[in-house]
């Protein structure tokens, strides 16, 4: 059967241009609205791949060397998706929680991570209450053990846009709690998670042209410094003879 035959039986479900696209999509910051059976139609063209795939029965033909090259390429993509999307979630869970901001695009949210979305809120909303509500209002901390002792759930926190009040965080600088969550999540583009994700020390030996290192950072080096590097990566230098590994006495 000829190999574009095969795809356009394997597209009826999912159609490759729609998950290029919606991958290309995600890479904004904003939330976008997608098809609440997308993730469903991605598992069923996965399926019709391996069918595919089991039908030509020979791995060394074309056919099966594209059909393969497609699977593994959606697998990643899917997956790449789904990170990003889950980064947006939680960052617009924290936003929200710390600036007292009405939230926004959440019913661009499938159901999954809505469920994702409230136990953040939930979640962030108790640890202000029980760390934060003694110090702007100590007469609420029986209120609270009182609810938690009864099972019930803890209450909003007051809006104090007219009391005393800390210092609202900019969620743009450097240790801010949304900071911290685009930091946790920049390795999302690193691909399956069986990679290696340890650091080490290397003196670079010549200059090198920038480095895109796998924990999605840029990289310019120079002879003679001494950097921390994602250990792939650093053993890539090492093995060319331009890195020199530097470990502890």
């Amino acid at each position: 059967m000829p190999q574009s035959t095969l795809c356009a039986e394997v597209q009826q479900s999912m159609d490759r241009t729609e998950l290029k696209n919606t991958l290309r999509e995600e890479g904004s910051s904003s939330l976008k609205a997608i098809h609440p059976d997308f993730f469903q139609k991605v598992a069923d063209y996965v399926k019709e791949l391996e069918e595919e795939i089991d039908k030509v029965n020979n791995p060394r033909s074309v056919e099966s060397r594209m059909l393969e090259d497609e699977l593994q390429s959606a697998m990643t993509d899917v997956e790449v998706i789904f990170i990003r999307r889950l980064k947006k979630t939680i960052i617009t869970a924290t936003t929200t929680a710390f600036s007292n901001r009405s939230p926004q695009d959440i019913q661009k949210l499938l159901p999954e991570e809505k469920r994702v979305y409230d136990a953040l809120m939930s979640s962030i909303n108790i640890a202000r209450q029980e760390l934060l509500e003694p110090i702007f209002d100590p007469r609420a901390v029986g209120k609270l053990k009182k609810n938690r002792k009864d099972g019930l759930a803890p209450e909003p926190m007051p809006d104090r846009t007219t009391q005393k009040k800390a210092p609202e965080p900019d969620l743009a600088e450097p240790g801010s709690p949304a900071q911290a969550v685009r930091d946790s999540q920049e390795k999302e583009a690193m691909g399956k998670s069986n990679i290696n994700e340890e650091f080490v020390v290397v003196r670079i030996l010549e200059n090198l042209p920038t480095l895109k290192a796998m924990d999605n950072r840029n990289y310019t080096l120079h002879a003679e410094d001494v950097v921390v590097l994602p250990a792939l990566n650093a053993k890539g230098l090492v093995k060319r003879n331009v890195a020199q590994m530097i470990t502890a006495d």
